[in-house]
């Protein structure tokens, strides 16, 4: 009795058999399936280039410089949890109820103070340190200044001021014609007098590591002093331009 199948007799027949089950089982790629592949294929080829020039940019890097940013996230990590704390002590005297309306005015005027501090429009004084920048040749670059500002900042310095100007978040640094620096458009004559508000154990050795602040003015032909001082009086102030196409919302 046949149950069906049929037995190739001749080897012809059965080496035609077995082609036509190999391309049968033979698996077979559709459209999808290709572009699939090929997103994943540029998935992996981008995220081996980011990888890869993450790794160039810090290889470049000397020592010190590593040692140097490693210190700047510390601090900032430091400081930011500084604050999360006051913020959370500040909220918690908020939400007991044991406290009046007195504490929330109390905590919503120093709030302000600190913003009129930070926003420039109000004077301040402090612990600090009083830097004073040297330039026989008038050689030292805008560059060079706008870097031991920026050194200031990474530090914690809570409050700046060169000269007679107010340094805040959009301030500038720049030259003229002839040279000169200028600071939010007012000329700054050398020697060059940075005050800052905020610890003078962190900003002094800042702006002396190796490769950063005082060697840059250095390389530039000028000189750069640090005092500690226990009271930093930082009077220069800005004034606020009314805001011309925006109003408060209430």
């Amino acid at each position: 009795m046949s149950d069906g199948t049929r037995t190739p007799e001749t080897r012809e027949d059965q080496d035609r058999a077995w082609s036509n089950l190999r391309r049968t089982l033979r698996p077979r790629a559709t459209r999808s399936q290709v572009i699939v592949g090929l997103l994943c294929l540029l998935l992996g080829v981008s995220i081996a280039i980011q990888v890869r020039q993450g790794d160039d940019s810090l290889e470049g890097a000397s020592q010190q410089e590593l040692v140097r940013l490693l210190d700047e996230s510390d601090r900032h990590v430091s400081d930011l949890e500084l604050e999360n704390a006051e913020l959370d002590r500040t909220l918690e005297d908020l939400r007991s109820g044991q406290e009046d309306d007195a504490v929330a005015r109390a905590a919503a005027e120093d709030r302000l103070e600190q913003l009129e501090i930070i926003a420039g429009t109000a004077p301040a004084q402090g612990r600090g340190i009083v830097v004073s920048i040297s330039d026989p040749g008038r050689t030292v670059r805008p560059s060079t200044l706008l870097g031991v500002i920026q050194e200031l900042r990474n530090a914690g310095a809570e409050v700046l001021q060169i000269g007679d100007v107010r340094v805040v978040a959009s301030t500038s640094v720049t030259s003229d014609e002839d040279g000169a620096l200028l600071v939010d458009g007012t000329v700054v004559r050398p020697p060059y007098t940075v005050r800052a508000i905020g610890d003078p154990d962190v900003m002094d050795p800042a702006l002396r590591i190796p490769g950063g602040s005082a060697d840059s003015v250095a390389a530039d032909g000028g000189t750069l002093a640090i005092a500690s001082e226990d009271d930093v009086r930082i009077e220069a102030v800005v004034e606020l331009t009314d805001p011309e196409h925006s109003e408060v919302v209430k």
